[in-house]
């Protein structure tokens, strides 16, 4: 029986109707943005509210110096650090950390275990010749010492060059690239402006629009996958081949799990561009109209390379239990480009 595209065509609308109707596939359209997006804004806020409070309970340094080249360091650091992930400008404040200079270390260990102070510096008398340093927190924390390292440094800096050049010198050798301008060569071959803001939101979002293509094209793999095993397991499959070819089932599948997936990517761009058209407006994000055009194809040809293996796997496997658990490695793959993202770049 040779392929038929008019039944092909039965089976697409068929698939499609029956995958848009069902409840787990409305919870994905409406859950999955929300759920990624809360996943971001938690993220960023928590590392915004964590540099923060570090910030705010680093309010005393314990410096223990033995090599003598601080004795003119200043005795507090300023801080500044923005509280607003959009970098909007007058959402910074300014965090002070006073220095308590100590005779011996045994003081400092007094001192972090009293609770009158955080952190504590010992510099030992070849400092200058070996460049080491101790350094002690009060706490431990999984993730290293728990910030403050860049102001400390400054500090140092500071403090070396205090009383051998004047304190504007001292303070810009300190901090050189306090206001940098960065130019590169644009597209148009005139030099640039660069914004880190812009170019973080340009690279994100192909990123994330890479990330959606990707979950779309599992979500109708494994549609697919399903269908197959429930149609093996209650034997409907066998009814299925005597009216119609195997090629007509599965040129019917493909079409109209393939645009279920569609209508998945089509909502989620649709209300990602009207709620960030606005702020990538703002950004003077320009995307190149051939993205969309790459993008779909990807997702085309994603989707069929998918779909082919899901497929084999629900031919292969008896059950759906079998089949998951195939799936799984082929699950996993679709996103090693992420996880081996930074030695593709």
């Amino acid at each position: 029986m040779r392929l038929s595209w008019q039944r092909a065509w039965i089976v697409a609308r068929r698939e499609y109707l029956t995958t848009v109707k069902r409840k787990a596939f409305l919870l994905t359209l409406v859950a999955m943005p929300l759920y990624f997006g809360g996943i971001m804004v938690y993220a960023t806020r928590s590392a915004d509210s964590s540099r923060v409070e570090t910030m705010r309970s680093f309010t005393r340094l314990a410096v223990v110096d033995s090599s003598g080249l601080l004795a003119d360091a200043p005795r507090s650091i300023s801080t500044r650090v923005a509280v607003d992930p959009t970098g909007a400008p007058g959402r910074e404040e300014t965090f002070r950390t006073e220095i308590d200079f100590l005779p011996d270390q045994t003081s400092l260990e007094t001192a972090l275990r009293e609770g009158r102070a955080r952190r504590g510096l010992i510099v030992p008398a070849d400092y200058l010749t070996s460049g080491r340093l101790r350094r002690y927190s009060r706490t431990q924390s999984l993730l290293g010492s728990g910030g403050g390292t860049r102001a400390v440094e400054r500090w140092l800096a500071q403090g070396l060059l205090a009383g051998r050049l004047d304190s504007l010198r001292a303070a810009r050798a300190a901090h050189p690239s306090v206001q940098l301008d960065d130019y590169a060569l644009g597209r148009d071959g005139r030099f640039e402006l660069r914004d880190e803001r812009r170019d973080a939101v340009e690279f994100m979002v192909p990123f994330l629009f890479s990330i959606l293509l990707g979950t779309c094209i599992i979500t109708g793999g494994q549609y697919l996958l399903q269908g197959l095993s429930e149609e093996k397991e209650s034997r409907i499959l066998e009814s299925l081949l005597c009216t119609l070819s195997a090629d007509d089932l599965l040129a019917g599948k493909l079409l109209g799990l393939g645009a279920a997936g569609l209508t998945l990517v089509a909502v989620w761009l649709g209300a990602g561009l009207a709620l960030g058209g606005p702020m990538l407006a703002l950004a003077n994000v320009q995307l190149p109209p051939g993205l969309l055009v790459v993008a779909l194809a990807y997702f085309l040809l994603g989707y069929l390379f998918y779909a082919s293996l899901m497929t084999a796997i629900g031919a292969v496997t008896n059950n759906m239990r079998e089949a998951q658990q195939f799936a799984m490695m082929f699950t996993f793959a679709n996103f090693l480009p992420f996880i081996v993202m930074t030695s593709i770049l």
